[in-house]
């Protein structure tokens, strides 16, 4: 899994280095639907979390996932993460090819709900690669161990390979000015600033535990500077979701003060309530829960909080 690893974050590299015009005019397709709305590049500032699939064929229509993790990109503390996960775990070997056959938001849609149900933690982009694109690119860089080895001449020059099976063999929702700077982050991480987690099914079947191992890798040191109080309402009618949206947040750092239902219970779309715009923390949340609408603090529970996160439908999840 270490190579495997490495070699993705080389594809990420190279895409961000060769031949910049093409990638405009000819970007790698996208592959998921509503679980990956956001309109807005990754600034390098706020944390970052990227959703990795192996699948076995990304033509197939109910291709079975065979490895699966997230990068974690943590720019408030300077640390890079991959987190692995079993995909014998909770039916994630086989949520890909389901969502690919009957899901609007597509397999990765699927899997990225489910992992953030799972985790709870946030997962912004995606990249997916197929087994067989996987394997050449293994074959390319066949001495690549560490971020470190990439950055040698040798390994530059190989670029254009590497280009010529990204077209064929990767999927990624990052723009170009993202990955640009997620090479630009990941040319600059100290190497003892990075670090590989293997979850085991004990450690993911039990969430407080989970918690505790997962939420300094993805504290935000600029949220929890703020130190705002943050209530979350559920205005979607289903069921855990202000639950797991409350997890999420406070596995970054955030205080929640309250977590209820919204007196509305029909909302499609979610907002926040709070008393200005313009708060690192509002920014954050905005982004995680795809809120891009705010409104003033009404009287009652909602202007004890700095800030109220109300969720609708669209950031329902499959949880664990």
């Amino acid at each position: 899994m270490a190579l495997a690893v490495t070699v993705v974050v080389a594809v990420l590299l190279t895409l961000g280095a060769y031949n910049f015009l093409k990638l405009f005019l000819s970007p790698l397709d996208s592959a998921a639907g509503s679980s990956f709305q956001n309109t807005s590049s990754w600034d390098g500032k706020m944390p970052l979390s990227i959703l990795f699939l192996e699948v076995s064929d990304l033509e197939a229509s109910s291709s079975p996932t065979q490895n699966l993790g997230v990068f974690s990109l943590n720019s408030t503390q300077g640390l890079f993460t991959f987190l692995s996960l079993p995909t014998s775990y909770s039916n994630l070997r086989e949520l890909y090819g389901l969502g690919e056959i009957s899901a609007a938001v597509g397999g990765v849609g699927v899997v990225a709900d489910k992992v953030r149900g799972i985790l709870g933690v946030p997962v912004d982009e995606y990249v997916i690669v197929d087994s067989e694109g996987l394997g050449q690119l293994g074959r390319i860089f066949p001495q690549v161990q560490s971020l470190q080895d990439l950055f040698v001449l040798e390994n530059i020059l190989k670029i254009p390979e590497v280009w010529g099976i990204a077209r064929n063999s990767i999927r990624t929702s990052l723009d170009i000015p993202s990955i640009l700077k997620v090479v630009w982050y990941l040319m600059h991480v100290r190497s003892d600033k990075i670090d590989q987690l293997i979850l085991a099914p004990e450690l993911l079947a039990d969430s407080i535990e989970l918690d505790r191992k997962l939420s300094p890798f993805f504290k935000d040191e600029h949220l929890v500077e703020e130190h705002l109080k943050i209530q979350v309402l559920n205005g979607s009618g289903e069921s855990g979701v202000a639950r797991w949206a409350a997890r999420v947040v406070r596995n970054i750092g955030g205080e929640v003060i309250r977590v209820d239902n919204f007196d509305r219970q029909d909302l499609v779309r979610g907002y926040l309530f709070l008393e200005s715009s313009g708060s690192y923390t509002a920014s954050r949340l905005a982004r995680i829960f795809n809120v891009s609408d705010s409104r003033p603090p009404r009287e009652g529970s909602e202007a004890r909080a700095d800030i109220t996160i109300v969720l609708g439908s669209e950031n329902s999840f499959e949880g664990d």
